[in-house]
């Protein structure tokens, strides 16, 4: 399997006007260079080459959509929804978009009386279908979170070294460890796998919003540019730069602002050192770099 790595040298000078382009432009987002994210050699972890359609999800098309839905205040039992982690120095957002989503619709399923992250370690290296860090595909994640399904983190820990956080966050990839193989709890409880029923693909905006409102939130992939790495608030919209690979998040939610313009919730995993400590939102409705085309979740099976 080749996942798509694109390593482009970057220096302070290239972020600064970036930075600077995108504000000078007045459009519906605010750049801020971050002296913390600058890599000699930035990585992604998304190859949507190797992506293959789902069945379409079914959703309840009768539902009335509201104007703004966010998933963390609908399910306020539920704090891995709003929680930001950090994939460190690997290239696993691929893992992150997925295991992120399925924690959170499990703690859905279950009205709360599940909340705890699942195991992005188990997931980024002992994925077969994947290149671990090196990268991999949200296809994947869902084939293994319906089987053989997820542990909890604290069960299989993210023992995957990270960068201080003067340097947050860090995209520079180590070598993926070795899956664990004794399905031996390094916190002590029982070994218990979390696996979805059925996993899907959404598509189009409005199942996407339907099932978020429904189900919980969603793994979503997209293509970056340069200036994206300069978000700090505000719409995102691809303004200036050159494409640098594929990247996944969670969708938690959407909105308007007040000129109308209409935008998806997300959160990312470089930590709350980048974007607004950690989220950002992006233009719905016109497929922004493709964040519409690549969107995956599952049914939480609970017994």
């Amino acid at each position: 399997m080749v996942a798509l790595l694109v390593g482009v040298a970057l220096s302070n000078p290239r972020f600064q006007k970036i930075a600077e382009e995108v504000n000078r432009r007045n459009v519906g987002w605010k750049a801020e260079y971050n002296p913390r994210f600058n890599p000699k050699q930035m990585k992604f972890g998304w190859n949507g080459d190797l992506e293959r359609r789902l069945p379409a999800a079914e959703v309840d098309r009768t539902l009335q959509l509201p104007a703004n839905f966010n998933s963390s205040a609908n399910w306020p039992k539920c704090s891995t929804i709003s929680t930001i982690y950090n994939q460190a120095d690997c290239g696993s957002c691929w893992a992150f978009g997925g295991t992120e989503s399925a924690a959170d619709r499990f703690c859905i399923a279950t009205n709360g009386q599940f909340n705890q992250p699942l195991s992005f370690a188990q997931m980024t290296e002992c994925n077969n279908e994947a290149d671990g860090c090196e990268g991999g595909s949200a296809q994947a994640a869902m084939d293994f979170i319906s089987s053989p399904g997820l542990v909890t983190a604290s069960c299989y820990p993210y023992y995957i070294p990270t960068c201080p956080p003067p340097q947050q966050p860090c995209l520079n990839f180590v070598n993926t460890p070795n899956c664990w193989t004794n399905n031996t709890c390094v916190d002590g409880t029982q070994w218990t796998s979390y696996q979805y029923s059925n996993t899907y693909q959404y598509m189009s905006v409005s199942d996407i919003m339907t099932g978020i409102m429904q189900s919980g939130p969603v793994e979503a992939c997209f293509s970056v540019y340069e200036d994206f790495l300069t978000y700090k608030s505000g719409v995102y919209e691809y303004t200036t730069g050159a494409y640098l690979g594929g990247h996944c998040i969670k969708i938690l939610g959407w909105g308007v602002t007040s000129d109308g313009t209409e935008y998806w919730q997300c959160n990312n995993q470089w930590t709350t050192y980048w974007g607004n400590e950690g989220t950002f939102l992006i233009q719905r409705g016109v497929d922004m770099v493709g964040i519409e085309d690549s969107v995956y979740a599952g049914d939480a099976s609970v017994n």
